[in-house]
């Protein structure tokens, strides 16, 4: 995602929740909540499901829409939360890959 459509999308979020005057609910807490609850309801279409399956429920077409639109609704609540709190979502990520390479380096680079 480049910076231009990251900055078109979120002001098509800023537009939708001023319309609604939605602003006032959009505390870091309320929207900490929000990305949890809407994770959970990915988590509740493969929860019935067993962990060898899970790739193949993702076929049903209705099944792929309905993760996708749980999907959706978690990048949603973070791109707001990252709006609220003033973190740079991309700049965020980059750095996380960065300390994570650190962290994790390759498994050949550990044996001998």
């Amino acid at each position: 995602m480049t910076d231009d459509k990251l900055n078109l999308i979120m002001e098509q979020l800023r537009e939708f929740r001023d319309a609604r005057d939605w602003e006032q609910y959009h505390s870091p807490k309320n929207l900490a909540f929000s990305i949890a609850i809407e994770a959970a309801e990915l988590l509740e279409i493969f929860q019935w499901v067993e962990m060898d399956r899970a790739g193949e429920l993702l076929e049903d077409p209705a099944v792929l829409a309905a993760t996708e639109e749980e999907l959706a609704d978690i990048l949603i609540y973070c791109l707001n939360f990252a709006d609220r709190t003033g973190i740079d979502p991309l700049q965020a990520v980059l750095r996380k890959i960065h300390r994570n390479e650190e962290r994790f380096p390759p498994q050949s680079d550990l044996l001998p």
